[in-house]
């Protein structure tokens, strides 16, 4: 999954780049990096925690508090990133939809 978000924003990003100029290419990337470091943070802590864990019911409680989490540190991540590219904003929130919707592109896929 965070290969190819991280491919996605690696396109994405080289795409805005061309077009728009290299300040719009990092903020493709500040928003591939925040997707991917979500996906990321998610898989870690929900990873540690639920294997330490053996009871569904405790594992599922790890799994929501890693989303919690992670909307909490994403919407800070955005929020700083789209001040600092006040001017490129469309690209990096563009890209940070392009990114997210890999697992949308996953649950299409084959997932046993």
């Amino acid at each position: 999954m965070i290969w190819l978000q991280a491919a996605i924003g690696l396109i994405a990003a080289g795409i805005w780049t061309l077009t728009n100029g290299v300040q719009a290419g990092l903020a493709a990337m500040a928003g591939a990096g925040i997707s991917v470091f979500m996906t990321f943070y998610v898989a870690m802590r929900w990873s540690l925690r639920s294997a330490a864990e053996s009871e569904p019911r405790a594992i599922l409680g790890a799994f929501y508090r890693a989303q919690m989490m992670k909307l909490l540190l994403g919407t800070v991540l955005i929020f700083a990133a789209v001040y600092a590219f006040r001017e490129e904003a469309g690209a990096l929130v563009i890209t940070l939809a392009l990114t997210l919707a890999a697992y949308g592109l996953v649950l299409l896929g084959d997932i046993d």
